[in-house]
């Protein structure tokens, strides 16, 4: 069981009206500093923080909170406390006594006391989990963006018209059909780019494929930037509302033939 340490600054009497035992209850940490971030009164949530080093060990945590913030957050905090204003889910970055780095988010209220210290209760959660899970969806995000730009495909979602209205298009469109992604978004441009002895088979063919719910395999060829004739595979299908309703088409468009060294030497 943990033992409440006896703190090194004497606390204020004053300070012990806004501390309530109903604190060591919360899965927050519940600390009471001063403007030095000298910490007056913790909660169980925090000595459980600070568990490590109180196990085992004759003396005290240290009883100052800058001991464990993140270098580059310590200016910024003193900076924040100093206006003398709450503090609203700031994030601040702690590290433990065995130096393991957590993220949390803190808001402070300051307590009103008539001295010449000014003394504020700071209520700190612990966000690591969500922050590491934000950072590796991120780094996915950007892996997955990395390879779409690599590779010779454009992924679209589309306005199921006749001029295939993109509403998005990958930025691999332009190796795909020669024109930047704003030359596609919102115009008839690539309706118009599909050859026209080809452009009613293609129509035909997804209408049939949306009307049964079905993916769609089209092989038909566009007419590129430079006037060069491409011929492309499509793979795609309709996007419906829960009445039904079609609301759009997504899919994507690559080359007939994909040589992979090309794959490989555009990668490199």
């Amino acid at each position: 069981m943990l033992k409440r340490s006896t703190p090194y600054f004497q606390v204020p009497e004053l300070l012990e009206h806004y501390w309530t035992p109903l604190f060591d209850q919360w899965n927050e940490c519940i600390l009471m500093v001063d403007q030095s971030l000298s910490i007056y009164k913790s909660n169980q949530c925090w000595q459980r923080f600070m568990e490590s080093e109180i196990e085992g060990s004759v003396n005290h945590f240290d009883r100052n909170l800058t001991t464990y913030l993140y270098p580059e957050d310590v200016f910024q905090l003193k900076q924040l406390l100093l206006k003398g204003k709450p503090i609203e889910r700031y994030r601040i970055r702690l590290m433990n006594p065995q130096h393991q780095l957590f993220w949390f988010e803190l808001s402070a209220t300051n307590l009103p006391i008539e001295t010449s210290s000014q003394y504020w209760c700071l209520q700190c959660s612990d966000q690591t989990q969500n922050i590491q899970q934000q950072y590796l969806q991120a780094a996915q995000q950007r892996s997955l963006t990395d390879l779409l730009y690599r590779l010779p495909i454009m992924l679209y979602r589309s306005r199921n018209d006749r001029d295939w209205t993109m509403e998005y298009v990958s930025r691999g469109c332009e190796s795909i059909t020669g024109y930047p992604t704003k030359a596609l978004l919102n115009t008839p441009l690539y309706g118009q780019m599909i050859h026209p002895d080809d452009a009613e088979q293609v129509w035909a063919q997804v209408q049939s494929a949306i009307q049964n719910k079905n993916m769609f395999f089209l092989n038909y060829r566009i007419i590129q930037a430079d006037q060069e004739i491409a011929q492309v595979q499509e793979i795609g299908q309709g996007v419906y509302s829960d009445s039904d309703m079609v609301l759009g088409i997504e899919g994507v468009i690559f080359p007939s033939v994909i040589n992979p060294l090309v794959i490989v030497h555009q990668n490199n």
